[in-house]
């Protein structure tokens, strides 16, 4: 039997390997495991509804119904604040699933994107009295802010085909900050920590909504779903 000398056998596979080059990054050995690639995504804008508390214990209220009386009512205050909440959760949310996306390499299209994906939050923000304190000099308000309502996305293709969909009890998430007023007697500005603890409760919620949304939401999964 003839055997082929080796330095002519490496020459072969090495040309066999540059002709096939191409065919090996896109279908793999022998057409086995190859990459897909990754649909674009564009993120609709969401849309967001948040309810915030009213204050309604001693001094702190006293100091809004004045502010009522000199040209604000209470809704209108009430409806500023959801109004800036609103604004800095829709910017929460859309920053943390820009960034999901990033670290799955998904390619993101301002828009015309093959895949679209809907997202809607309502939520109420409640206050929980721990505890009201009248001092000499101050009332003093301590309390926790608790979260409820409801999360919902929708993944849907170029041709608005319904891909997948999950909705999730924000309650469920059990997010919980902790607020105090301090309010002085005979007038003054009070200190207040609610805005903040309002602030540091969104961006708690933000992140655990998406470690409960982003197994279903992998680039594995987009591809899957990009290809039904």
């Amino acid at each position: 039997m003839n055997h082929l000398p080796l330095n002519r056998l490496l020459r072969i596979g090495l040309l066999y390997l540059c002709v096939h080059s191409d065919a090996f990054a896109q279908g793999g050995f022998l057409g086995i495991g190859g990459s897909e690639q990754t649909p674009s995504l564009t993120l609709a804008p969401a849309k967001i509804a948040v309810d915030v508390p009213t204050p309604v214990q001693g001094n702190n209220l006293a100091l809004l119904l004045a502010q009522a009386g000199s040209g604000n009512s209470l809704s209108a205050l009430k409806e500023e604040a959801a109004q800036k909440f609103s604004a800095q959760l829709r910017r929460e949310l859309h920053s943390a699933l820009e960034k999901f996306f990033a670290d799955e390499e998904v390619p993101l299209a301002q828009q015309g994107g093959q895949l679209l994906l809907h997202s809607a939050v309502d939520i109420s923000i409640s206050k929980q009295l721990r505890d009201l304190k009248n001092a000499e000099k101050y009332e003093l308000e301590r309390g926790t802010l608790e979260l409820s309502g409801d999360f919902h996305y929708r993944l849907e293709s170029a041709a608005g085909a319904n891909l997948r969909e999950r909705r999730i009890d924000i309650a469920d998430l059990r997010v919980r900050e902790k607020y105090q007023v301090k309010t002085p007697h005979g007038g003054g500005e009070a200190e207040d920590s609610t805005d903040q603890a309002i602030e540091a409760a969104l961006v708690e919620m933000v992140r655990r909504l998406v470690d409960r949304i982003e197994d279903q939401l992998e680039a594995e999964q987009l591809r899957e779903l990009a290809a039904l």
